[in-house]
């Protein structure tokens, strides 16, 4: 102590005392030894008091501290300094008024924690001393942080603490100021979580590395829980860093580092074995003997807008792709300073190399009037004046025109535009794609021609059908009344053999006037012009079943039906098709067995027009014709819908062959599907799906 004071003490101050004297800076500085090292100094000071007369008292007012004692039986003050009244703005007379009781004045929040500590000080030895962080109320109201040393002063004969000495120091610029570092640190930390990077510093001559904690997270290592644990070298930083990359990343290259600063893209791996992408960014140091000393970098995670690229990347690739493939390219008008954009697919379709002479061209009107011809030129022209003058609102369009690419081709182009406007309704702006159609017009064109001749073809074979048809029952009559002849005036001369050949001849022309019948009946179903009305399939089928009801009875053949739609058709030919059909399922029946016929019918959902690619906007039925019947053999469900086609004898179920491809020829009529399912012996399903509306 003596030393300490010795060091400090110069004669001549205003301090005298003896032969030595105190400045008032010297006393000062003394006072901020005193705080910054230990309590220790000023407990010697405090026990020399009776050698130093009123030296501890003019000491302890430079104090840049509150310096008391406490009486250690009766916890009441035994001295303060008038730092309690330059700090606290407390004066001794306020200070009587607590009792001499210094815990008056701590923090409300604050005193439970206070007394647990004081307790503290009655335990310690001669040469120890302990400290506390409290807050204590100024007299404003307000408070202060304060760090609160204690040591103990002077013991009792039966060496318990008899007084304690306490310097409490405020230190609540050192506490904001560390609150602030520390939310610097936290937003520090949180910007590198969120922003995925992290800084660091490798000190060369030493081989050491310091992170931050982001570099930490980056790796895959826990911050909080294994900085302390794990050893930053080179070498551990290398372990993470793909084979494939090492020779790119600085610590391989320290003999090698002639730049100043690196930037540099590498891949690593974290511990848990996920790939990444990092970009390091680095800045190199060197002395005056140009000998490396640090590097100090930042290394981010990019792995998210790595992927981006390549994705976008790739992206690009294949729209380039799709766009040289398909014929087609993208575009954009900007039509507040009428400035163009074209995809490489656009200067393709102009008849440009994209990769050579897209920055030699200049895409505006003058380059569309260039390569069009003057007539859609113009009418392309009036549309955009008339959307300018806002005589026109269209949200888009589809036109078409003809081109005369770079190289002299004709094209046929077919434009698709958005056009986009501002809250006052101002065009702004029109996006849209435009691809050459020219093949496709040309076989639209060579298609709509071979249909053309098609449909001519059909009508020569369905009016030959029918001429032919009806001029062969003129030769049929005449055949038939020869018949007659025979058998009346030479019937007696025929003998057997001779009327069983009359007989299977009048057969053969009953069967050919029935199948020119049913030939007529297909052709005129071709041919047929009437109108589509609303019709109610509930009256077609009792229609058909008055028809029939003499067949019904005699096959005892039973009819179950569901109620049935109104649509648009022609209604002899719905009849017409419901009596065939029926017809076929009573002729069709099992030996031994009552005909059962069920008729069902439901409205299609989306997903069954879809299935069937009918029109989704058009309302469908699905109207089911099932029977107890012989059924047929799944294979023949096209081929029983072709004219002509028979699966069984005439002998054995008679007929022309002719009424399913009448019923098919109505429902293609009609826009409509038919198709059939069956089992041998199990009976049969005829299917018709009919819009409402044609």
């Amino acid at each position: 102590m003596l030393t300490l004071l010795g060091r400090l003490c110069i004669p001549g101050s205003a301090f005298g005392v003896g032969r030595w004297a105190l400045s008032v800076k010297q006393v000062q500085a003394l006072m901020e030894q005193l705080i910054n090292q230990e309590i220790n100094p000023l407990k010697l000071l405090f026990q020399s008091n009776s050698v130093h007369g009123g030296l501890t008292d003019k000491i302890t007012d430079f104090f840049p501290a509150i310096v008391y004692v406490y009486d250690g039986d009766t916890r009441k003050l035994k001295y303060i300094n008038n730092k309690v009244t330059d700090i606290l703005g407390y004066s001794m007379n306020d200070i009587s008024t607590w009792d001499n009781d210094l815990m008056s004045i701590v923090h409300k929040d604050d005193l439970e924690n206070v007394k647990k500590e004081l307790q503290k000080f009655y335990a310690l030895k001669d040469n120890e001393s302990h400290s506390y962080n409290s807050r204590l109320t100024l007299k404003t109201g307000s408070w202060k942080y304060f760090r609160t040393m204690g040591t103990v002063l002077n013991r009792d004969p039966g060496g318990g603490a008899a007084s304690i000495l306490f310097i409490a120091q405020d230190i609540t610029e050192e506490i904001e100021t560390g609150n602030q570092f520390k939310r610097i640190d936290e937003l520090f930390n949180d910007t590198q979580e969120l922003l995925k990077f992290g800084v660091w510093e490798w000190c060369v001559p030493e081989n050491r590395i310091t992170w931050s904690n982001g570099l930490y997270k980056i790796l895959g290592y826990d911050p909080k829980l294994e900085k302390d644990t794990l050893t930053i070298t080179p070498g551990f930083y290398l372990q993470h860093v793909m084979d494939a990359d090492r020779d790119k990343v600085l610590y391989n290259r320290k003999d090698h580092l002639i730049h100043h600063e690196y930037d540099l893209y590498y891949k690593i791996h974290d511990r848990n074995g996920r790939v990444k992408d990092v970009r390091e960014k680095a800045k190199v140091f060197r002395n005056d003997k140009d000998e490396l000393l640090r590097v100090i970098g930042s290394t981010i995670d990019v792995t998210e807008q790595s992927q981006l690229y390549r994705d976008l990347a790739a992206y690009k690739a294949m729209k380039q792709e799709n766009e040289e493939y398909l014929a087609y390219g993208t575009w954009e008008v900007d039509a507040r300073t009428g400035a163009y954009f074209w995809s490489d697919g656009m200067y393709r379709l102009f008849g440009y190399d994209p990769e050579t002479e897209k920055n030699k061209i200049v895409v505006n009107e003058a380059l569309y009037q260039k390569h069009m011809d003057e007539e859609h030129f113009e009418k392309s022209r009036e549309f955009l004046d008339d959307i300018i003058s806002r005589r026109q609102h269209p949200e888009s369009f589809v036109t078409e025109y003809e081109i005369r690419a770079n190289d002299g081709t004709i094209k046929k182009i077919e434009t698709s535009g958005k056009l986009f406007y501002d809250d006052t309704g101002k065009w702004i702006k029109t996006i849209g794609t435009s691809r050459d159609i020219t093949r496709l017009r040309l076989y639209q064109s060579s298609l709509e021609e071979k249909i053309k001749d098609l449909d001519r073809s059909n009508k020569e074979l369905e009016e030959f059908a029918y001429v032919a048809s009806h001029d062969m029952n003129e030769p049929l009559r005449k055949v038939t009344t020869f018949i007659e002849r025979l058998e009346n005036k030479y019937r007696s001369e025929l003998g057997d053999d001779g009327k069983l050949y009359l007989t299977r001849i009048s057969a053969s022309v009953e069967n050919m006037r029935r199948l020119i019948d049913t030939l007529l009946e297909f052709s005129r179903t071709a041919r047929s012009n009437q109108p589509f009305l609303q019709v109610d399939l509930n009256g077609i089928l009792k229609e058909v079943q008055t028809d029939l009801e003499l067949k019904i009875e005699e096959t005892a053949t039973t009819l179950q039906a569901d109620s049935l739609p109104v649509i648009e058709a022609i209604p002899s030919q719905m009849k017409q098709l419901f009596d065939n059909l029926l017809n076929n399922s009573i002729k069709f029946r099992k030996s031994n067995v009552h005909p059962v016929i069920t008729i069902r019918c439901l409205r299609l959902s989306r997903r069954q027009k879809e299935q069937h690619h009918l029109d989704a906007a058009n309302t469908w039925y699905k109207i089911d014709f099932s029977d107890n019947g012989i059924g047929f053999e799944p294979e023949y469900n096209q081929r029983i819908f072709q004219i002509f086609q028979r699966l069984h004898g005439k002998t054995e179920y008679p007929g022309s062959g002719i009424g399913l491809a009448i019923c098919k020829k109505i429902v293609d009529q009609h826009k409509g599907l038919i198709y059939a399912t069956g089992e041998p012996d199990n009976g049969a399903t005829f299917t018709i799906l009919m819009p409402e509306h044609q």
